[in-house]
């Protein structure tokens, strides 16, 4: 059982919970850190990823296992954008040619290209969908 959410732990060798992605060893004091976790926390949920992990946000379930957070708004678009952590922990967004558009502090992101986003970043799908970035 994780130690800060109670998840289940499938694989108890885990470095990490698979729910809330939290570290699950202790490391030794003046070892390094863990790569951090992005968290993009949007009205109707929490998007979280891990280094290394791509996340297509939108409304269709069959490409976006968030889908769920996003299927009340009809003007976000069924494959919206991707949002990953590379290696380095570095965040980055980029828009999948969504219709209503991907903003990053209020600045619309062209078609495919890829922005870094920052701690305390607000993330805007179309119109009024307004997310607020976290790296953890």
């Amino acid at each position: 059982m994780c130690p800060y959410c109670e998840a289940v732990l499938t694989n108890p060798a885990a470095a990490q919970c698979e729910s809330c992605l939290r570290p699950l060893t202790s490391k030794p004091h003046g070892a390094p850190q863990a790569a951090p976790t992005l968290r993009v926390q949007f009205p109707s949920g929490d998007v979280k990823v891990a280094a290394g992990q791509h996340l297509v946000l939108g409304r269709d379930a069959g490409q976006s296992p968030v889908a769920n957070t996003f299927t009340q708004y009809d003007n976000v678009s069924r494959r919206h954008s991707t949002v990953w952590l590379d290696p380095s922990g570095t965040a980055w967004v980029r828009d999948e040619g969504s219709t209503n558009g991907t903003f990053v502090n209020g600045e619309r992101l062209p078609r495919g290209v890829e922005a870094p986003l920052r701690d305390g970043d607000q993330l805007r799908l179309a119109a009024d969908v307004t997310g607020t970035v976290q790296l953890t």
